[in-house]
């Protein structure tokens, strides 16, 4: 078979957008849409199905998968994607309205951010006030009376689980105009530098630069030390012309041996720690252990997983595109371009699903089914649009 015959084609009856492929032609063609890269749609809808299903908790075959296998999360995922996405956009919005237009869009999306998070966070607060147990999990109890709940979900000193990382993203925004001047001058290297300063001040002191939570003896998605992946998505969304010539010269086959190598060591530890609890058994080793590897500061032994778990996963998805594309594509894709809106839309139900008896304790069987006909619910609810000129996408 000749070169030319391995390349995509249109089907002469095919809609817009449906390709023909070889059989052998599996890695990504960036020219199936030139205005998006969908290998990252794929990857953050990957992202936000698992964390749905995270948030829906219970004893299920989706949860045995998702949970305690390796130093990461899907959150950690999402974050980095979402910086990586928001670098790229924004540099070819630069280019055709100006820096100043450009973050001036970012700030109006921090506020529209900003007021989704004090909504969930002070209806849900005020919930759990007149119906103790019925908010859970982001409150198992009213943290405060009505005032205090108020006042700390509007200056960001509320942090319940499920919808605290919205204040992480709120406060990225904030602080995108001063990266982007910073890359708008190629100051790359600076702009890394103070990441790193940040985050290596956290890991010292850890929650010295965070809001003190009224719920909670700390925040979960400390700014100080989840800058760190937003920040280097950013920049590598902004740069990724020059990162990709980069990375066509690195020899693929020591890079992957490489990262798969991190990849196994990381979860034969986290097998160890985290599912049988026996590694590291000396009382002073566990300590430290727990410090390299919490993930409420990203800890050093969870930034290493994800460098060679990121770069590992793209790989993955760009050389097998057209099976993986084939498969769950319909369904990701869709969910990783609204990743937003299925992260908003989630909260109520996640709610309702602690609320139903059993669930969280029930057959696997059942629970597995029941997270995937919500994956399958918030993307039949994108389909139909519902809610999007309510709900922030």
């Amino acid at each position: 078979m000749s070169d030319s015959e391995l390349k995509p084609i249109m089907a002469d009856t095919a809609t817009p957008n449906t390709y023909v492929f070889s059989r052998k032609q599996w890695v990504y063609d960036p020219s199936v849409d030139a205005k998006r890269d969908l290998r990252l749609d794929f990857l953050r809808g990957l992202a936000i199905a698992s964390m749905v299903i995270n948030h829906l908790e219970s004893r299920s075959y989706f949860n045995n998968i998702t949970q305690g296998h390796i130093y990461a999360s899907s959150a950690e995922g999402f974050v980095f994607l979402s910086g990586m996405v928001l670098g790229l956009v924004t540099r070819q919005r630069i280019q055709k309205i100006g820096l100043p237009e450009a973050m001036k869009k970012l700030l109006e999306r921090a506020w529209t951010l900003y007021k989704t998070s004090f909504i969930l966070m002070a209806t849900l607060g005020l919930l759990s006030i007149f119906f103790p147990g019925w908010t859970r999990p982001a409150f198992e109890a009213a943290p405060g009376s009505w005032w205090q709940i108020l006042l700390a979900a509007a200056t960001l000193h509320l942090a319940p689980p499920v919808i605290d990382i919205l204040q992480l993203y709120v406060l990225c925004l904030v602080a995108s105009p001063g990266m982007f001047w910073l890359l708008r001058r190629g100051l790359w290297a600076p702009l890394l530098a103070i990441s790193w300063s940040v985050w290596s001040l956290q890991q010292l002191h850890p929650y010295a630069l965070s809001f003190h939570p009224l719920d909670r003896d700390h925040p979960y998605f400390s700014f100080a030390s989840w800058q760190i992946l937003y920040v280097h998505g950013l920049a590598a969304g902004y740069y990724r012309a020059q990162l990709q010539q980069l990375w066509a010269r690195i020899p693929k086959l020591p890079l992957v041996t490489v990262l798969v190598t991190i990849v196994i060591a990381a979860m034969v530890a986290a097998q160890y720690d985290m599912q049988l609890g026996v590694w590291p058994a000396n009382v002073s080793q566990r300590v430290q252990w727990l410090q390299w590897t919490d993930r409420s500061i990203n800890g050093p032994i969870r930034l290493v997983t994800l460098l060679g778990l990121f770069p590992l996963l793209y790989m993955v998805v760009n050389t097998f595109w057209l099976p993986l594309n084939k498969a769950l594509g319909k369904l990701l894709i869709p969910l990783g371009q609204n990743s937003l809106y299925v992260y908003v839309m989630h909260v109520p139900l996640t709610v309702l699903w602690f609320m139903i008896p059993g669930l969280t304790t029930g057959n696997a069987l059942v629970t597995t089914l029941l997270q995937a006909i919500a994956i399958g619910f918030f993307w039949f609810l994108i389909k139909k649009k519902f809610l999007f000129n309510v709900v922030p996408r």
